[in-house]
């Protein structure tokens, strides 16, 4: 047998451990950069598409709302035609609403209308005038009719727009959508086989004068996978933007509710709130005590894209007055670990603290939401938030003291 000689010795057992550990350490170091560049791609990717989803609320929300008409002054007309009316009514507008239901604001204004816009409006009126005059029409002679009565109609420019936030179908509560709807002045819509109501004219929508079915129908969502939206009015007596200085009409914060011709309807929680500038029945028709806001803010809270992952989740049931929230695995949780506001189903909660698994002091049935039970289980949605001011350029606060 040839004698092994020096030259020909291979790696001996402690030279092979040192490279496989030295291998190791650079796969677990390759590991690492891999994924933390994919963490970092992915949190890439949802701040653009969160951004993407707040740009696109603000963008629509600002053009609905800059539509708004009024008069600055209100001398030159004999009746008041512009009206901004924004109420708190039970969401969903149920006919009997359940006790300290879950409040949205419902908007009512009249605003300047696109010719796009307003030609539509007037197809759908003529068609339903048709419908109910000359009912044998069909084909050629009902186009050409609508057309003859399409020559007569002028177009001023002028709607009424109806805006309001909805529960938007699905599985979560936390999930809703904004609809709106568009008539032209004085149009009428139908609230049963004999009865016909223009809905400007009705104190309180959901009511049986106008039931939350046909404002469903008059309207459309124009924004969906929202948490939250909410308006708040600078009027002649605001001093500042924050939120908690509106709770009551007519202090130094902005107001949440507003009428424009200040005539009575806003004088109970029933009715939509107590408005601190209304001035009764006699103000309704007078154009000259008319007050309009001199910009609107507009707080939005988008939801994550459906297709994430939860933001977070219960680990166990939580009840109606429990002030501690336990997550499923807190390390992932999104919010800020000194405070923030998360939505769980219907009900948004403000929390002191992230601490660890938990959110400490929990504040609960926030933004005139309801506490409730919530079984384990169900998501803890976080969202994006948007916050906006929209000038008013006729804006007019009371001449008359």
């Amino acid at each position: 047998m040839k004698p092994v000689t020096r030259g020909q010795s291979g790696f001996t057992l402690l030279e092979l451990v040192i490279v496989m550990g030295i291998l190791s350490g650079f796969l677990v170091m390759l590991v690492q950069l891999v994924d933390t560049g994919l963490q970092l791609f992915a949190e890439g990717e949802t701040g653009q598409l969160y951004a993407d989803r707040t740009s696109q609320a603000q963008r629509r929300i600002s053009r609905e709302l800059g539509a708004l008409r009024g008069s600055a002054s209100g001398r030159d007309r004999d009746v008041a035609d512009d009206r901004l009316l924004v109420q708190w009514l039970p969401i969903g507008l149920p006919a009997r609403p359940e006790r300290r239901p879950t409040m949205a604001q419902v908007v009512r204004a009249t605003v300047h209308l696109p010719p796009e816009r307003e030609l539509a409006l007037l197809d759908a009126m003529l068609m339903a005038r048709l419908a109910q005059q000359e009912e044998e029409l069909t084909g050629a002679a009902l186009a050409e009719r609508l057309a003859e009565m399409r020559v007569a109609e002028p177009l001023r420019g002028i709607g009424n727009m109806l805006l309001l936030p909805w529960r938007q179908e699905g599985a979560d509560d936390a999930m809703l959508e904004l609809r709106a709807g568009w008539l032209l002045p004085g149009q009428r819509v139908p609230i049963d086989d004999r009865r016909w109501v223009d809905p400007f004219d009705v104190i309180v929508p959901g009511s049986p004068e106008l039931p939350a079915m046909v404002v469903h129908d008059i309207t459309t969502p124009v924004l969906q996978d929202l948490l939250h939206c909410e308006f708040a009015f600078w009027s002649q007596g605001t001093r500042s933007w924050r939120q908690n200085d509106g709770r009551v009409s007519g202090g130094i914060g902005p107001e949440t509710i507003w009428d424009s011709t200040r005539g009575g309807w806003l004088v109970d929680t029933a009715t939509g709130g107590e408005f601190a500038y209304d001035r009764g029945p006699a103000s309704f028709r007078d154009p000259t005590d008319d007050i309009q806001p001199h910009a609107i803010r507009v707080l939005c809270v988008v939801a994550q894209p459906a297709h994430l992952p939860a933001e977070g989740l219960l680990a166990r049931g939580l009840g109606s007055d429990e002030r501690t929230l336990v997550l499923l695995n807190g390390d992932r949780f999104p919010g800020a670990v000194d405070g923030g506001w998360v939505k769980v189903r219907g009900e948004w909660m403000h929390y002191d603290e992230l601490d660890g698994d938990r959110l400490t002091g929990l504040r609960r049935g926030q933004r005139r939401t309801k506490a409730v039970e919530h079984p384990r289980g169900v998501r803890v949605h976080v969202g994006e938030t948007v916050e906006f001011v929209i000038p008013v350029t006729h804006a007019k606060d009371d001449w008359n003291g």
